[in-house]
C-alpha cells in the first residue's frame, strides 16, 4: 500500500494526448441534407435539346440542319422520349406503368396500366372559347383546385413546367401571346386622302409599340415590303426576292422599324400616336 501511495506522487507526463484528439467538422458529408428530386422519373429520360446559341458567320456543324421555316412554338425542355401519347394531351406527367404478380408456383403474370385519359372541353377565359383536349382525371382535379385552365397553364413553378407536357406548353405559349396582344390594345387608324384630309380607316390591332410612342398597326409582311423597297433603292445591283427573304425574312418587327428609321422613313400610313 505504501508503495502504491508513493507511485501516485510522481507526475506522469501527458505528451501528445491532446494532439491525437480528432475533431469532427459540422460540414461533414454525412450531415449534409440530401435533396431528392420528386420528378426524377420524368426527367431521367428526355429528348436532348441543343441549347447552343449560334451566331451569324459561325461554322455550322454537320449534324445540324437549318429548318425551312421558323418554329411556331419555343422548344420544350422536358419532352418525353417514351409513351409519346402524353405529348398530345394534358397528362400531368402520368406514364404507362408495368407490374407483375407471382403465384406460389412461380407463375408470373405481366400487366400494364395506362393513365385514365378522358376527352373533354375546358373553358379558357383568355381565349374566350372552349378547348377540346385529352386530359387525365388527376389533372382535372388540379385544374379545379387552381381555378381554371388558364391558371393551371400559366403557373410557373418548376414542378408544373416539368409535368405539363408538350401540348400544355404550346397552349401556354398561345395564352401568353393573346395576353400580350390584349395589353398592346387597339388604335384608330387614319390615312391621308386625295383632298389632303385624314380619313378614318377603322380600329386596328397594335402590332408593335415603339419606345418613342408610335403604335404600329401594319402587318409584318407590309413592313417587309417597305424594307425591300429601301434595300433595293440603296443597292447598286438588283436583289432577288429569294436573297432578300434569306437576309431579312427572319427579322423581327423591331429590327425592321429600326432599319427604316435609319433611312428617315415616313410612318404616317402604318402607325399612330
Amino acid at each position: 500500500m505504501n508503495f502504491l501511495r508513493g507511485v501516485s506522487l510522481f507526475n506522469i507526463p501527458r505528451v501528445g494526448i491532446t494532439q491525437s484528439v480528432r475533431h469532427f467538422s459540422v460540414t461533414s458529408p454525412t450531415l449534409v441534407r440530401r435533396t431528392y428530386d420528386r420528378f426524377y422519373k420524368i426527367t431521367k429520360q428526355l429528348t436532348r435539346i441543343d441549347k447552343t446559341d449560334y451566331q451569324p458567320g459561325q461554322e455550322r456543324p454537320k449534324y445540324l440542319s437549318v429548318p425551312k421555316e421558323m418554329p411556331k412554338y419555343p422548344k420544350y425542355d422536358y419532352e418525353t422520349r417514351f409513351f409519346k401519347r402524353q405529348n398530345r394531351g394534358l397528362f400531368g406527367g402520368a406514364q404507362r406503368k408495368r407490374s407483375k404478380t407471382c403465384s406460389e408456383y412461380f407463375n408470373k403474370n405481366l400487366s400494364a396500366r395506362r393513365p385514365n385519359v378522358l376527352k373533354t372541353s375546358l373553358w379558357s377565359e383568355t381565349l374566350n372559347r372552349r378547348v377540346r383536349v385529352k386530359i387525365t382525371a388527376n389533372v382535372i382535379k388540379t385544374i379545379h383546385k387552381e381555378g381554371g385552365l388558364d391558371q393551371y397553364l400559366l403557373k410557373s413553378t418548376p414542378g408544373r413546367i416539368k409535368t405539363m407536357g408538350l401540348k400544355a406548353w404550346q397552349m401556354r405559349y398561345d395564352l401568353l401571346k393573346v395576353q400580350e396582344r390584349k395589353e398592346r390594345g387597339t388604335v384608330r387608324a387614319t390615312e391621308v386622302g386625295k383632298d389632303g384630309k385624314r380619313v378614318n380607316k377603322g380600329t386596328r390591332e397594335v402590332k408593335y409599340i415603339h419606345p418613342g410612342g408610335l403604335k404600329f398597326y401594319a402587318s409584318r409582311a407590309k413592313m417587309l415590303k417597305k424594307l425591300e423597297y429601301v434595300v433595293q433603292r440603296d443597292s447598286y445591283f438588283p436583289i432577288k426576292p429569294y436573297t432578300f427573304e434569306r437576309r431579312y425574312g427572319w427579322w423581327s418587327y423591331e429590327q425592321i422599324v429600326e432599319k427604316l428609321q435609319e433611312h428617315n422613313w415616313d410612318f404616317s400610313d402604318v402607325a399612330e400616336r
